[in-house]
């Protein structure tokens, strides 16, 4: 029952109570519950089957009013590099698919995209969140990406390190080992320093701050020149000699996510967008780390 609530867009309970309605007004059970799974009854079966053809005709009527309409208009925002690619990939295929709809671009933080969101001034906004739990109802998941701590191999933590000595840190042990080392941290605002803080929280830790970047090609860049150590996405570790990684526990994780506007009632070009989006991450971002 969530999994499907998820999929329409919708929250469980709201499922919940169509469903039952339903029933009420047919007069007949359309699901059975055995070992712990929904089957359709046989009067479900036959609902089910009105339902497809009555959804596809829907689909196709609001496809060709979208197409041939010239005032559809949709406000996107981004906060991740990841995101912005995505969104430069997809486009190609849904502004084929739907030339007349209006699309407005526009990039900032996690903070500013959440504010945009909050007063309608986004419609959709592709980013990456430290939880999903503040958007519930308002959100897809695509991805989740474990963030690892990244640090030069000239470091003498790592020289010391024998071939079978995990590679994980928890905050004690990172600060005890690289707390007075210089570190490269994403700019506040943003998830993965939304992240950072709530990993060192309560540890009254102030690190030493090299440089504060939104670009995590950047902070690799500099962690492999030695100027300090950071926190980077597993999607961006790739195999370095000069770069060392190491998980943290409890280990960290961004979600590549959608959000969009509480009272936003996704129509047809809204969900091509989210399929798109959903069928890109499946393909290209399946060697990311959970």
């Amino acid at each position: 029952m969530t999994k499907a609530a998820r999929k329409l867009y919708i929250s469980q309970p709201t499922l919940s109570q169509f469903l039952s309605k339903q029933e009420s007004e047919i007069g007949a059970p359309l699901f059975k519950r055995a070992n712990g799974t929904y089957v359709l009854t046989p009067v479900g079966e036959l609902y089910a089957d009105y339902a497809r053809k009555v959804l596809s005709l829907t689909d196709i009527l609001e496809k060709d009013i979208c197409r041939i309409s010239n005032t559809s208009r949709i406000k996107i925002g981004t906060s991740a590099s990841r995101a912005l690619q995505m969104l430069t990939f997809i486009l190609v295929d849904f502004c084929k698919y739907y030339p007349q709809v209006e699309l407005t671009l526009s990039n900032g933080s996690l903070q500013i995209m959440n504010e945009a969101i909050s007063k309608g001034d986004m419609d959709v906004a592709f980013v990456t969140v430290p939880s999903l739990e503040p958007w519930k109802g308002q959100s897809i998941e695509l991805k989740k990406e474990e963030v690892v701590f990244a640090v030069p191999v000239s470091h003498p933590y790592c020289r010391q390190l024998g071939p079978d000595t995990p590679h994980t840190l928890n905050s004690s042990q990172l600060i005890e080992h690289f707390g007075s080392s210089p570190f490269i941290l994403q700019l506040k605002g943003s998830c993965i320093r939304y992240l950072i803080d709530d990993f060192f929280e309560g540890r009254n830790f102030n690190p030493v701050v090299a440089c504060n970047t939104s670009n995590a090609h950047s902070i690799c860049d500099m962690v492999a020149s030695n100027i300090g150590s950071g926190f980077i996405p597993t999607g961006y570790a790739v195999s370095s000699p000069q770069i060392a990684c190491f998980s943290l526990e409890p280990k960290m994780y961004r979600t590549h996510s959608i959000l969009y506007r509480k009272d936003l009632i996704p129509g047809a070009p809204h969900r091509y967008l989210f399929d798109l989006a959903e069928k890109y991450a499946k393909e290209h971002w399946e060697n990311f780390s959970e």
